[in-house]
């Protein structure tokens, strides 16, 4: 992969979080870096989600600083992913954004429940932490810890976070989560002596079925249609 293709990724991530319900005006971020770098991408602060293209990112070396010291960046988002790729050398990628059923679910002490499909990949693969919004070094630390080695992490009355290897693998667990969220409050909303949880047995046999037998859920099938819909629109996102 190149640059461009990478940036393209990204941008197209970022139109792809605002079509599914995921932006929050200027807030969250998608970043990521090529594998091996030292550095990775990140946008600048103040954009809508929207409107984000492939020129519009800028690069951050390792420790969080922009390599270009004339850049701005944002460091409750820059810092985090410091924290992150740190911790996690195999991740390429991280999400971090506002669905609205994914800070539903944040407010419940049940967490994400075994409900749905969608909600499988991540039984006994998510993380939970404390929610704030001043990323110090200790909650940056915190960040990290609590996300440990899964793919999903949940920030409490606040948003959540999601990882991948690459910025498609991202992009489906941040839609699956949002779904397996969505689908959680409107089964809630039935009221609880209705709710029918699978036997730990069950929701491990449907997350292990995501990743065995040769099937791996990773995005790479999903993204390339994903981006021929934006393509079809004449988005001009690969600017």
């Amino acid at each position: 992969m190149s640059e461009q293709e990478l940036r393209e990724d990204l941008a197209a991530a970022f139109r792809m979080l605002d079509r599914h319900g995921m932006s929050d005006l200027t807030n969250g971020s998608v970043v990521a870096r090529l594998p091996g770098a030292d550095w990775y991408l990140t946008h600048p602060h103040g954009k809508h989600f929207h409107e984000i293209c492939a020129s519009d990112f800028v690069a951050v070396n390792m420790d969080g600083t922009p390599v270009n010291p004339g850049d701005v960046v944002n460091l409750a988002v820059t810092r985090p992913a410091k924290a992150i790729f740190a911790a996690r050398p195999e991740v390429n990628a991280v999400i971090h954004a506002h669905g609205q059923g994914i800070m539903g679910v944040a407010a419940l002490t049940c967490g994400l429940l075994p409900l749905c499909e969608a909600a499988m990949p991540f039984y006994e693969d998510i993380g939970y932490i404390r929610g704030d919004f001043y990323f110090d070094d200790d909650y940056i630390d915190e960040i990290a810890e609590k996300l440990g080695p899964h793919r999903a992490l949940i920030y409490r009355h606040h948003a959540f976070a999601v990882v991948g290897t690459t910025v498609a693998e991202a992009f489906y667990f941040a839609f699956q989560l949002n779904v397996a969220c969505e689908v959680q409050l409107k089964v809630m909303a039935c009221g609880s002596e209705f709710v029918n949880i699978p036997s730990p047995e069950e929701a491990r046999a449907h997350r292990d079925a995501f990743f065995a037998d040769g099937w791996v859920a990773d995005g790479s099938m999903e993204w390339p249609g994903l981006r021929r819909q934006l393509d079809a629109e004449g988005s001009n996102y690969k600017s």
